[in-house]
């Protein structure tokens, strides 16, 4: 081995930039690949479950409580999810008309359909089942962190969401979509978010939103809805950004919900 060689901890082989971590082969240069992506996820894992701890010592006081007006023994879940605080500004014209314009053109394209020629895969009820108790704390505690995302995305409304409404209900027309959709304008919606994030979260009824608003789970929701599957107990929703806990709502044994001060 020459002066500044070093030996691959892969194949053994002396490498002559040890900064790479690996010989140069392609198989060493795989291998260093995967080791560097188990580390990335070990460490994110560390840091989980660093802020899972930080998480449930700010909000002691609301387990201990929790615990003790259950009375039946067994310990409150702790579950977390993102939060957003929406920065709300007046209705803006513009939007409003583009999002009507919008419709407007996907119904033109819709209508040429016949309802008795909408396929099964638009059908609504069989697309989105009825959701978990713990989704309604859950997202209302985030405050729509995934709603922002309806702003570039017209609320998501696409064509398949048009011929959904016909399906489920065949005589809709053109004009009492567009009448619906714009009886449900917000005074104030989400600066950079959906036009329809409003105050006190979506002001479409659930019938009204896009399939996607009914069934998109973000990956902390996904793991809450699995492990309060199994809950024995009350569960406690904290909503947390880089400030720290922002929200706290908790979920009864019955399903029943409710914010409660940190």
């Amino acid at each position: 081995m020459r002066p500044g060689e070093a030996n691959c901890p892969y194949c053994d082989d002396a490498m002559a930039h040890p900064v790479a971590g690996h010989c140069g082969k392609p198989l060493c240069a795989l291998a260093n690949s995967r080791a560097a992506a188990e580390r990335a996820v070990d460490a994110r894992r560390v840091e989980a479950g660093a802020a899972r701890a930080r998480v449930a010592e700010a909000v002691a006081p609301v387990l201990a409580r929790v615990q003790a007006e259950d009375g039946a023994g067994a310990r409150p879940l702790l579950g977390a999810v993102p939060h957003r605080v929406p920065v709300l500004v007046a209705a803006e014209e513009g939007r409003r008309a583009a999002f009507l314009a919008h419709v407007a053109r996907l119904c033109d394209e819709a209508f040429r359909v016949d309802v008795e020629a909408i396929g099964e895969v638009y059908d609504r009820k069989a697309q989105e089942p009825d959701e978990p108790d713990v989704v309604g704390p859950a997202c209302a505690s985030c405050r729509g962190s995934c709603c922002i995302r309806g702003f570039g995305q017209m609320a998501f409304v696409k064509l398949g969401t048009i011929q959904g409404f016909r399906r489920a209900e065949p005589g809709l027309t053109k004009e009492a979509l567009l009448a619906r959709y714009e009886a449900h304008f917000p005074e104030e919606s989400s600066a950079g978010g959906c036009l329809f994030q409003g105050q006190m979260g979506c002001t479409l009824p659930r019938s009204h939103r896009a399939g996607i608003c009914n069934t998109f789970h973000c990956e902390l929701l996904d793991a809450l809805i699995e492990e309060a599957e199994g809950a024995a107990g009350p569960v406690v929703v904290v909503a947390a950004d880089e400030a720290g806990v922002q929200v706290v709502s908790v979920m009864a044994r019955d399903g029943s919900w409710e914010e409660v001060e940190a």
